[in-house]
Order: C-alpha cells, then sequence, then structure tokens
C-alpha cells in the first residue's frame, strides 16, 4: 500500500470522486433502471459529504455514524445501508477497498414491511393469461417474477450458464441483489411448471456454442434486457388484463413488478415449509418470509379473495 493511502497507489479515492465510475459500471453490467440509479446516486452524494475521506480507510464506525446522524426512519436507512453495501462490494473488486465496512451493519436495521400479494384471484387469474400473451423473452421473465418470486434485477442478470435443466437437478443459480453472493433455487414442477417449461424451451431455442456468461435475457439489439423496458412491457400487460387505474388523467398499472414477487411467495409459503420458500426468495431475515406465512393464515375464506396454493399441472412428455 502507497504512503498516500491508495490502495492502487496511484491517488486518493473517495465515495465522491468513484461515484459517476460505479453507476456507469452498474448500470452497465446490470441495466439497472434510471429510478434506481438516480436513488444510488442521491444516497451515495449524501454519504459522501458526510465521509471524505479515502474509501480504504472508511471503517463500520463511520458507517454507524453517519447512519445515526441522519435520524431517519428505517426504510430510508436500510436503503442508504443497500446503496453503501453494493459501492463497496463494487470498490472491493475494483481493489479500491480491502473489505467492506457495511457488511456488518445490514443487518441491524429492519424496517417493517407488510407484504401485498395480489388477494383477488380473478385479479391474479386476468395478469396470468396477460402475461401469457406477452411476446418473449418478457413473458418467460414475467413468469419467473410471477412463479418463483425472485426480485426483478435478479432475474434480468440471469447467465445461460446460472440455467441447470439436468433430470432430477433443476435449478437456477440466483445473484442475491441485496447480499452479493449467488443462491441456489431448486425449481420443482408441482410448484413452478410454467417456468420450468419456459426457461427448457428457452434454453433450448439458444445457441448451444454461447458462453455461460452470455445473458440468458437480451434485447433485441443483442444487450442484456432492460429494467426500463421490462417496465413498459409491464404496462402493457397490466393493461391487457384490465388492471390499469385513471390517477391525475393517465393510465397507471394497478400493480407493480414487486406486486408479483408478493403474490408468488404468499402461494408458495401455502406449498411449502418457511425455511424453503425463505432459501427461495433470499431472504436473510426469516421474519421476513414468516409475514407471508401470517398473511395466508389472517386471509378470510372468501373465494374472489383466497391465496391458494400453486395448482399441481403434469409436465408435458
Amino acid at each position: 500500500m502507497s504512503t498516500s493511502g491508495s490502495l492502487n497507489g496511484q491517488r486518493s479515492r473517495t465515495i465522491a470522486s468513484e461515484l459517476e465510475s460505479f453507476l456507469s459500471d452498474i448500470q452497465r453490467e446490470h441495466g439497472l433502471s434510471s429510478n434506481t440509479i438516480t436513488s444510488y446516486r442521491c444516497d451515495l452524494r449524501t454519504a459522501a459529504a458526510a465521509m471524505t475521506k479515502p474509501i480504504e480507510t472508511i471503517a463500520i464506525s463511520d458507517i454507524k455514524v453517519f447512519l445515526e446522524s441522519r435520524h431517519e426512519q428505517p426504510g430510508t436507512t436500510n436503503r442508504r445501508i443497500a446503496s453503501l453495501g453494493r459501492f463497496f462490494r463494487w470498490a472491493v473488486a475494483k481493489g479500491y477497498a480491502l473489505h467492506n465496512p457495511v457488511d456488518q451493519v445490514g443487518a441491524r436495521h429492519h424496517a417493517e414491511h407488510r407484504p401485498q400479494p395480489i388477494a383477488s384471484e380473478t385479479e391474479r387469474r386476468a395478469l396470468d393469461a396477460a402475461i401469457a400473451s406477452a411476446t418473449q423473452p418478457y413473458r418467460l421473465i414475467f413468469t419467473l417474477l410471477r412463479e418463483i418470486g425472485v426480485r426483478t434485477d435478479e432475474v434480468l442478470n440471469l447467465n445461460l450458464g446460472d440455467v441447470i435443466l439436468e433430470p432430477g437437478r433443476e435449478v437456477l443459480l440466483v445473484h442475491d441483489s441485496k447480499s452479493g453472493t449467488k443462491r441456489m433455487v431448486v425449481l420443482t414442477p408441482d410448484a413452478m411448471p410454467r417456468s420450468l417449461r419456459g426457461l427448457r424451451s428457452w434454453v433450448r431455442d439458444m445457441d448451444e456454442s454461447l458462453p455461460a456468461d452470455t445473458p440468458l435475457f437480451r434485447s433485441s439489439r443483442g444487450n442484456r434486457a432492460s429494467y426500463d423496458t421490462l417496465h413498459r412491457r409491464w404496462v402493457l400487460v397490466c393493461k391487457h388484463a384490465r388492471l390499469v387505474d385513471i390517477v391525475d388523467g393517465r393510465e397507471v398499472p394497478r400493480y407493480t413488478l414487486h406486486h408479483l414477487r408478493h403474490t408468488a411467495a404468499a402461494e408458495l409459503i401455502a406449498f411449502y415449509p418457511e425455511q424453503v420458500v425463505r432459501r427461495i426468495l433470499g431472504h436473510r431475515d426469516p421474519r421476513s418470509t414468516r409475514r407471508y406465512a401470517e398473511i395466508v393464515r389472517a386471509t378470510p375464506p372468501n373465494p374472489a379473495k383466497t391465496l391458494t396454493p400453486p395448482r399441481r399441472e403434469q409436465q408435458a412428455s
């Protein structure tokens, strides 16, 4: 390490000096939406103003002091933790820091978020029909979100090598967008039949000579499918399902993409033990998974408002 305090021996790097490089890299590599990039920029600019020392000298105590000085709501604090955590993971990968100081503070802040699954069976069926009529690759992307409950960024970040479809060993290797690690999601024909069939067909139609790091879902230009394009397609799906509301004179989807994750989780928790659903969803805190079980138990037995387990479907021979 150089006497200047920089790991690469050239210059002292700070959050402020590396902010735009970080945003450029994650947007290019992961196809994040402009809203997500703006959120990262705002959080990191705030942190940069409070922590001006070189990146490699920022310690856990600095992160804690910064967060506690803000006196913000838990949800806002969690968002800043996530933004800083992703920035420091990038900095470590670049060689600008030896470790991620956020690792030991992220789990200490919990915001209570009540899950919001789509309760109406009629609306769920309307969405399923609209998703089934969408064009590829968006039909399969929406199916994975709807049936497995993985996060949107996690689906868009899938590569060809992350899909394993050996008989009896069908799994997705999902890059967890919150922890930065990979987790294995087992695909089962009883709870995830449409996802399995869709993935088999999609991978079969891809060029077998493509490298494992080829994006699983690409745009018409050959780039990794982006969140912005996915959101536009989602608006069309909601319109097709007649699930839009008029707000200030314009059409707004009644549900967001994240509602698909909540809905899938509520269905899976009625189908599998909590610990299995926790692994599928990538929850670090078991309380996050338990909330879905509480939602299902509290749901009244109204046929139009009942969350039921996915129907078992036979695999096509």
